[in-house]
């Protein structure tokens, strides 16, 4: 056995309020917010086949599946649509694809993957972003933003003028932005941090059962918590009255308004500490889409998204690359062994995956049969 790494390009006329839809199932998905009309995609297949030869036939089996248009481009891994739940096999060769998209600030994105983390970055048009078992990583976002994931994580970084919706069943959430216009934001068991400005005529809510909230309030605002056995806790100064099951608190001039509700779950106030508080003045009003985000913004990304770089200018047309290919033969017997088992313990686990995503099972139920093929780790 054998692995062929192949790099291929496209890139396409998207317009700056154009669409972008990725649906994948394993594999790194990652997007980042440019200049410019032009929406540039880079694939990194890495294909293991018994020689180079049925590598190819593979490849050509296994290639995304790609629909454009004017103003619009889809991207479809094909075990995307197998019904099978296994992995990505065509002809005895495993094919996989890391996708990394350079696409205008202002676009629409809807990107889902099912075993896999998320990352994007400098963006300012409507973005809907979900995963069953990966984590979500977002940074220097504006505009609307809805995210969620069964098993994972979200994580949303240097925001500015944010309207976000959030939920996770299992995972944590935690979001930093200059100005929030509104949040809902919902967990299980994790916790949430929110830390910034609240405007005074957004809507904000949080609900969990066992998870609590961490607010670090940038302007005045009033938390209402309803609970069974949760609490309020501050670190600032405030006003707090309330009975039994229910609380409130009152910070600053108390403009906003802030709902929780909670089984078990407390709410702590914070004060800000000098990394919470925006390096400029924040805007008054949501960034419209089509927009480029602010200068300080643009500039944040390059400090703190890794991939960050600038984008390798595209074809003037439609048109898609070969950009490097390399073919290693060599494996080992030890090596072959080990590649199998993780190949039979990546389809149990996808199988496992594609039924939590179609409701047929629960959270506990999958993390339990994850753990018995060795990958339930994965799931909590």
């Amino acid at each position: 056995m054998g692995t062929l790494e192949r790099r291929e390009t496209l890139t396409h006329r998207l317009g700056p309020g154009g669409r972008l839809s990725i649906k994948t199932v394993t594999g790194g998905l990652r997007v980042r917010g440019i200049e410019g009309e032009d929406v540039h995609v880079t694939v990194t297949y890495r294909i293991r086949a018994a020689d180079q030869a049925s590598a190819e036939r593979a490849l050509d089996s296994g290639r995304v599946a790609v629909q454009r248009g004017p103003g619009y481009l889809d991207i479809e891994t094909p075990e995307r649509r197998l019904s099978t739940g296994l992995a990505w096999l065509f002809g005895g060769a495993r094919v996989g694809a890391d996708i990394s998209v350079d696409v205008p600030w202002g676009a629409k994105l809807r990107l889902e993957t099912l075993s896999a983390s998320i990352e994007a970055a400098t963006l300012v048009g409507d973005q809907k972003y979900r995963t069953v078992s990966g984590d979500i990583r977002l940074w220097n976002l504006g505009g609307v933003v809805e995210a969620g994931t069964i098993s994972g994580s979200i994580a949303l970084d240097g925001g500015t003028d944010l309207r976000l919706r959030a939920s996770t069943i299992s995972g944590g959430i935690k979001a930093r932005a200059a100005v929030f216009h509104s949040f809902s934001l919902s967990t299980t068991s994790g916790s949430m941090t929110v830390i910034g400005a609240l405007d005074a005529t957004g809507d904000y809510r949080a609900e969990s059962i066992s998870g609590g909230v961490d607010l670090t309030p940038l302007s005045g605002v009033t938390v209402e918590l309803k609970t069974v056995s949760g609490s309020i806790h501050s670190e600032v100064d405030q006003r707090i009255e309330g009975a039994r099951g229910f609380g409130r608190a009152t910070v600053g001039d108390g403009r906003a308004r802030v709902r929780v509700n909670s089984t078990s779950g407390s709410v702590r106030l914070r004060a800000p500490r000098p990394a919470d508080t925006p390096a400029g003045p924040a805007t008054a009003g949501p960034v419209s889409t089509g927009s480029a985000p602010s200068v300080a913004v643009a500039e944040a990304v390059a400090s703190t998204d890794p991939s960050a770089s600038a984008p390798v200018p595209g074809p003037e047309i439609d048109a898609v690359e070969e950009q490097a290919e390399t073919w290693n033969p060599n494996e080992t017997a030890e090596e072959a062994a080990e590649s199998t088992r993780h190949q039979q313990a990546e389809d149990e686990e996808l199988a496992v995956l594609q039924a939590l995503e179609r409701g047929e099972i629960g959270v506990d139920e999958a993390a339990a049969r994850l753990e018995r093929t060795g990958v339930g780790d994965d799931v909590r």
